[in-house]
């Protein structure tokens, strides 16, 4: 039986990945996560994820004096603190749901996205909050009667795409880039990761649970439909974002 902590959940989505060399054309992004080491609580959690997510800034500092803000010089939007822990699958859900919003939101500005600045706010959103999800998704999974089973692994699977893609936007941040980061995205994410939330809501008995819609079909430019399961477009997503699994199969959903 496995048993996830949400640092295990961590690790297992952000440890030891990285970008491949090229992605369709795009600039060359290395991208790789140190695993999460340490207690299991949101306060830790806190602190990786804002290290994950603020050293590409000069003088980034994460403490500071009492009263006094802990982002300065970070780049923008890029600290984001977890919810407290919920209680609940149905707390759980909630809070994904949450994150799950402001990832689709980063997704959508992407593809229109025009100043670098911009590009890099966006990608940073969608990275802190989807790095946060793994709290929630925890939760759910220990709820359930078989360990989150195959919803959980995909999500686990799938979503380092979704980290790299938004890493890739931060490390590029041209509007050519931002436009095929939000189309590989959401072809991976709107097959394999939305419908997985909700499975795992189900599972979990959450009482809260939302259907959410592909953001592919609501780019501002550049549309892409939502692939079924196993599709070759989806499998070409994958492996230009770095998580198809080995042998060429498509990961489980």
């Amino acid at each position: 039986m496995r048993v996830f902590s949400a640092v295990s959940m961590l690790a297992a989505i952000t440890g030891s990945f990285a970008m491949p060399a090229k992605t369709n054309g795009a600039a060359k992004t290395d991208f790789t996560f140190s695993q999460v080491s340490g207690k299991s609580n949101n306060f830790m959690i806190s602190n990786q994820v804002n290290q994950f997510t603020a050293t590409a800034s000069a003088g980034a500092n994460l403490t500071a004096a009492p009263g006094q803000p802990v982002n300065t010089n970070t780049l923008p939007y890029s600290v984001l603190f977890p919810p407290g822990a919920p209680l609940s699958s149905s707390d759980a859900f909630s809070n994904f749901a949450n994150h799950v919003y402001g990832v689709s939101g980063a997704i959508m500005g992407l593809s229109t996205a025009q100043g670098s600045a911009q590009i890099q706010a966006l990608g940073n959103i969608g990275l802190t909050h989807e790095l946060l999800e793994a709290i929630e998704a925890q939760k759910m999974g220990q709820n359930t009667n078989n360990q989150g089973g195959a919803p959980l692994t995909s999500l686990i699977q799938n979503t380092p795409c979704v980290l790299n893609g938004f890493k890739s936007a931060i490390n590029n941040p041209t509007p050519a880039n931002a436009l095929l980061v939000a189309q590989q995205i959401s072809t991976v994410r709107d097959s394999t990761i939305l419908p997985n939330i909700l499975a795992l809501g189900a599972l979990s008995g959450a009482s809260n649970l939302l259907q959410f819609p592909g953001t592919g079909p609501m780019l501002g430019q550049g549309q892409v439909q939502v692939q079924p399961a196993g599709s070759q477009a989806l499998l070409q997503a994958q492996t230009a974002l770095g998580c198809a699994v080995a042998g060429g199969a498509a990961p489980a959903q």
